[in-house]
């Protein structure tokens, strides 16, 4: 069949809760990756149609089911304004036996839960930074060792994470805690912040990327080190201005293998499949510390996934292009 006469669908949210709420750069940027993914769709020949969860699921189950699209691009990443929505709608491509390009409904949920995805991760031997946790906003009897890192346990995208999210100071950590939890309603994270150089790899199907550095020599003075929300989505603040991608990274051939070695790891520890991104921090004695694995990462052209891409001699057709075959060819959907 010729790719003319193959109809992919871009299933995609537009809550307007979400375009009001305070993280709306994180959503605008995911109609950055909506607007790239079409235009390179068509680019490479196949006919593509939207369908927004805008219209209800009632009216989203019936185009599926009625058009039956030899593929769907998941970009989902909520649905009707519920962050946890991506892995449902997972799940609903799966009982309708459509290809998709995103990971299992099981994955994007055990990733999403910072708390069980580290436990795992643990459980299978790869390191994690020390953490205790905040079910209630209050801090536990018992800390990790400082300076410390906060987090919702249960977003992604660095939401909740801020450019004075790393503090060493008893009382600053307990407002932190207090401010976060009042805000997402969610058991809270206290990591040790690990100082040290941050790395990411990037995994199409059973493809590897070039792995790509963070830099942040051009960081605020007085700023951490990380990539809070407004390094990843405010592309007029000084902390995205100061912390830049480089990829391939500039690092000893030993220590990528390395990260290869336990990203691709994690990834089959937590059953991630199709295209993902695992972030890494490389602490004292060059100590591997997972800080996130990402199923269904941005896809956006300034993301870390497209520089990756790009680094390979792929450019963005060629990862969208990679992302659909994978789809087609290995994402058998259990019920048909």
């Amino acid at each position: 069949m010729r790719r003319g006469q193959v109809e992919v669908v871009i299933l995609y949210d537009e809550s307007r809760a979400l375009m009001d709420s305070d993280e709306k750069e994180a959503h605008l940027g995911v109609w950055e990756s909506i607007r790239a993914v079409e235009i390179s769709l068509r680019r490479l020949g196949y006919r593509v149609r939207r369908v927004s969860l805008g219209s209800g699921i009632n009216a989203v189950f019936k185009q599926l089911q009625n058009s039956r699209p030899k593929a769907v691009f998941h970009l989902a990443e909520t649905a009707f304004g519920e962050t946890n929505g991506e892995s449902r709608m997972a799940a609903l491509l799966d009982l309708l036996g459509i290809p998709h390009t995103s990971s299992s409904a099981e994955s994007l949920s055990l990733c999403r839960d910072k708390l069980a995805a580290n436990a795992v991760l643990r459980e299978h031997g790869i390191l994690t930074p020390p953490m205790a946790v905040s079910v209630d906003g209050r801090l536990p009897k018992t800390l990790p060792p400082k300076p410390w890192i906060t987090k919702p346990s249960q977003e992604d995208g660095s939401i909740g994470i801020f450019a004075d999210s790393v503090t060493a100071a008893p009382r600053k950590l307990r407002s932190d805690v207090k401010n976060l939890y009042r805000k997402f309603r969610q058991p809270i994270l206290i990591e040790s912040f690990i100082a040290g150089r941050e790395f990411n790899v990037g995994v199409v199907g059973r493809e590897v990327l070039p792995v790509s550095e963070i830099y942040f020599s051009g960081m605020p003075r007085g700023r951490p080190n990380i990539l809070g929300y407004e390094s990843k989505w405010k592309y007029d603040s000084p902390e995205f201005k100061g912390s830049q991608t480089r990829c391939p990274a500039a690092a000893p051939a030993g220590l990528k293998e390395r990260l290869n070695r336990v990203g691709l790891s994690a990834l089959a520890a937590l059953n991630v499949e199709g295209y993902a991104r695992v972030d890494f921090r490389v602490g004292a004695r060059n100590r591997i510390y997972v800080l996130e694995v990402n199923p269904n990462p941005d896809l956006s052209p300034v993301g870390g996934l497209s520089k990756m891409a790009a680094a390979a001699g792929w450019g963005y057709d060629g990862l969208v292009s990679r992302i659909l075959a994978w789809a087609r060819k290995e994402r058998r959907p259990p019920i048909r």
